[in-house]
């Protein structure tokens, strides 16, 4: 089994705040967001940054700093009471991200009192996610795959949590293989599938009303995922023939933008999918200071220590 390293984050009080779990109140309706924040690093050279964070003679506390401070000002004007990250470098991090957007509200409701955060021991980066609203029972998913003729790359695990909202929605984070790695790529996120489709099952053999949300950076353009039905997609669990219908808002986008701009061709790679009882409404790629006037996203540059991430963030709203 590997090595995963996890964090589940609770402020000061924040239990005695959030101890309501009365799932017969009216349906709540949440903001949730989700950004790759691409190579997210503190200023620590602890061993596992990437080569050009290393190299670079720009990259320190300070010019971290900087870049903590961009980041929480965008997560502030995107407002979501759930906020998904990808590319998280370690625990510290989140605990600068909190903070810094705690100072930044007087109003209790506007505060992210909980977070958790999960990568594989090896790795350099791994998902996080801050909550306004009270998280529990956080589980990690990783693969350890021992049967395919060429060797396992680094996997990063996904992430189920509980969300109280004030009723249950159960959380499932991804950030699966890039494609970085050629052909053999999309093998690997095969596997991430079949995981992430087993999980689902699961829950709902547990409750056949489980409201689920999957969210994150899936290195998958929608048009690649098996698509079942007008706005569904079909995940499929290898080895035992079980699938899973998800709603995808990207199927009934009409808008131009994708959350990825490569070679200026627009790529919807990062998703959302649902299940269950939820609804899922007003989806879009956000811009704002982080894209350009076409919309394409100002990705970080370490030569300049100008931009944001080379991903758009996506953002939804959900009804429960």
């Amino acid at each position: 089994m590997k090595n995963i390293f996890k964090l589940f984050l609770f402020a000061l009080a924040a239990a005695a705040l959030c101890s309501c779990r009365d799932y017969g109140q009216k349906s709540a309706s949440l903001k949730i967001v989700n950004w790759n924040a691409q190579t997210f690093f503190d200023g620590n050279n602890d061993g596992v940054e990437y080569s050009n964070f290393v190299k670079s003679k720009k990259w320190n506390q300070d010019a971290y700093k900087e870049r903590l401070q961009k980041l929480c000002k965008a997560i502030n004007q995107m407002d979501g009471d759930l906020v998904v990250l990808e590319e998280i470098e370690n625990v510290g991090i989140i605990y600068d991200i909190s903070n810094a957007l705690a100072g930044n509200s007087w109003n209790p409701a506007k505060v992210y009192r909980y977070a958790c955060f999960a990568k594989d021991e090896k790795s350099s980066i791994g998902c996080a996610v801050l909550s306004r609203r009270q998280l529990r029972g956080m589980k990690v998913h990783s693969l350890d795959i021992k049967s395919e003729k060429s060797k396992a790359p680094s996997m990063r695990p996904i992430i189920e949590v509980d969300l109280l909202a004030p009723k249950p929605l159960k959380l499932f984070i991804n950030h699966w293989k890039s494609k970085s790695g050629g052909d053999d790529s999309a093998l690997w996120r095969k596997w991430q599938e079949s995981l992430l489709a087993r999980k689902i099952i699961e829950a709902q053999k547990n409750d056949s009303k489980a409201a689920i949300l999957c969210a994150g950076d899936f290195n998958q353009d929608i048009k690649e995922f098996s698509i079942a039905a007008a706005d569904q997609v079909e995940l499929n669990a290898r080895f035992s023939g079980e699938k899973v219908l998800v709603h995808s808002p990207w199927l009934s986008f009409e808008g131009d933008l994708g959350s990825y701009n490569f070679r200026d061709n627009w790529e919807r790679i990062d998703h959302f999918f649902s299940c269950g009882n939820l609804s899922l409404e007003e989806f879009s790629p956000q811009t704002g200071e982080w894209s350009y006037e076409d919309g394409r996203p100002k990705p970080f540059k370490i030569y300049s220590l100008k931009g944001w991430s080379d991903h758009l963030p996506i953002a939804c709203k959900i009804e429960l």
